[in-house]
């Protein structure tokens, strides 16, 4: 456990600035544009296809929701303004476009944007600094995104590694609905469903069971029970319950800051674990099913 936690420190520590500066250095120019444009777009009558122009794209679409205090997530921002966000479906209907404008709008960050609530111009290097603030805030978020996804998405290729040193052969992903359905013996998946609930991977050990395996990266100890004790746990008990406790094997293969009291729970409720630095425990694992 020791050993995981210095490994996660080390990692984040040495995680480059650049993924950070890379993020706002793409939305600055963005976000220098929409705020200088922004009373405008607050303005009467609506300019519809101005406001299509500064949402026109994926990016341009982010920044947008980011006005708000907190930012509006998309799916969000479409159920409150009961609208899509395509370009195509603002640009044809003035009404759909003034409930996405006036959504935004209506919880837009005060501290950043004072001018548009007092109705006057920006002072000084007002405008500057609220550039500067929105294009942090996006890059933040924008890195614990790729934080979330580059962990998950590394520990899933080195699991796919290991397997693959020690025989075993890749296979295209499916829907396992049935034990037959699964990879044959000797061989693993990608992302698939087994029963009603996905795994990261799907290995067919040796000795016949299907082995579906659940990648945890967790940077808590409390974060550490949402990821296993919730997430694994819960999807452990559906395959024990769907398919038999003699037919699967569930595992979750954790890296990071766990809770010891956590992990000992999640033992006690059918799931195995195995560390992410540990790799060659789970490979003498896979082994160990082969017939003497």
């Amino acid at each position: 456990m020791t050993r995981s936690r210095d490994v996660f420190r080390q990692q984040r520590l040495e995680e480059p600035l650049a993924h950070y500066s890379r993020f706002f250095e793409a939305f600055t120019p963005i976000f220098a544009d929409l705020i200088a444009r922004l009373a405008d777009v607050a303005g009467e009558p609506l300019d519809t296809d101005g406001l299509v122009d500064l949402i026109g794209d994926d990016n341009r679409r982010t920044a947008f929701r980011y006005l708000a205090a907190p930012p509006i997530s998309e799916d969000d921002l479409k159920t409150l303004a009961e609208t899509s966000l395509s370009s195509s479906a603002l640009a044809g209907d003035t009404a759909q476009a003034r409930r996405v404008r006036d959504t935004v709008l209506h919880v837009l960050d005060p501290h950043r944007f004072p001018w548009i609530g007092e109705g006057r111009a920006a002072l000084g290097d007002e405008h500057d600094r609220a550039v500067v603030a929105s294009a942090a805030l996006v890059a933040a978020r924008k890195v614990e995104t790729w934080r979330r996804s580059t962990a998950k998405g590394t520990q899933e290729s080195a699991v796919k590694d290991r397997l693959q040193e020690i025989g075993l052969r890749e296979v295209s992903p499916r829907d396992i609905f049935m034990l037959d359905a699964a990879p044959d013996v000797g061989e693993f998946c990608g992302e698939s469903k087994l029963g009603g609930t996905r795994a990261d991977l799907v290995v067919r050990l040796y000795d016949g069971r299907a082995m579906p395996i659940e990648c945890k990266v967790s940077n808590s100890a409390v974060n550490s029970f949402k990821r296993v004790n919730h997430e694994a746990v819960g999807k452990a008990g559906a395959w024990l319950t769907g398919l038999g406790n003699r037919q699967v094997v569930p595992m979750a293969v954790i890296s990071g800051v766990f809770n010891p009291a956590n992990l000992e729970t999640a033992q006690s409720d059918g799931l195995y674990i195995t560390w992410g630095h540990r790799l060659d425990d789970l490979a003498n694992f896979v082994l160990s099913t082969q017939p003497d």
